[in-house]
């Protein structure tokens, strides 16, 4: 997910003006890159601990995006307290599983940031790039997977046992010691 300075500092002024309330809302964009924050009144029973976008502007806002040609990117809320770390009741309410949860965290002086993907109660981060130029792209020869890095290590222990024979096979023969 890619946000602007200025988009993370929206995010954050959102966050810090409904605190101790969590604040929520949708990332809109097009791709990975987002255009607009928008966003929802929390409508949750305990809005200090949860939050609950309120349906009605959840459905007119989803309705307006498609109208205009943008995706849902994300959701985002806050932690008025807390780190950027979905707690219990994140991970059980979240029920959009291929949809990114941005979670403003605001404990201490420094807001901090960080996306994260919620499917069936497994919890991974999603990479969170705040530029204005877009992120660059890693190289897939840098990101190797676990079977690259076994092929890899096997090809260098293969490689070494062969110029270990062949080395052994090019000595001269040894000398006959006498008895």
């Amino acid at each position: 997910m890619w946000l602007t300075p200025e988009q993370a500092q929206t995010l954050i002024a959102h966050a810090r003006a409904e605190a101790p309330r969590e604040a929520c809302g949708i990332i809109a964009g097009q791709k990975d890159r987002a255009v607009e924050i928008i966003p929802i009144p929390n409508t949750a029973a305990n809005p200090q601990h949860s939050y609950y976008m309120d349906e009605r502007r959840l459905v007119e806002t989803l309705t307006r995006l498609q109208a205009r040609h943008l995706d849902l990117l994300g959701f985002y809320h806050s932690h008025p307290f807390g780190d950027p770390i979905p707690s219990r009741t994140d991970i059980e309410q979240a029920s959009y599983p291929d949809t990114p949860y941005l979670i403003v965290g605001l404990k201490g002086t420094q807001a901090r940031l960080a996306a994260w993907s919620m499917r069936f109660g497994q919890v991974r981060e999603v990479p969170l790039h705040i530029g204005i130029r877009p992120p660059v792209a890693e190289s897939s020869a840098r990101i190797l997977s676990h079977a690259q890095k076994i092929a890899i290590l096997l090809s260098a222990l293969i490689a070494f046992i062969l110029l270990i024979v062949l080395s052994l096979s090019l000595l001269p023969p040894a000398p006959l010691i006498p008895h």
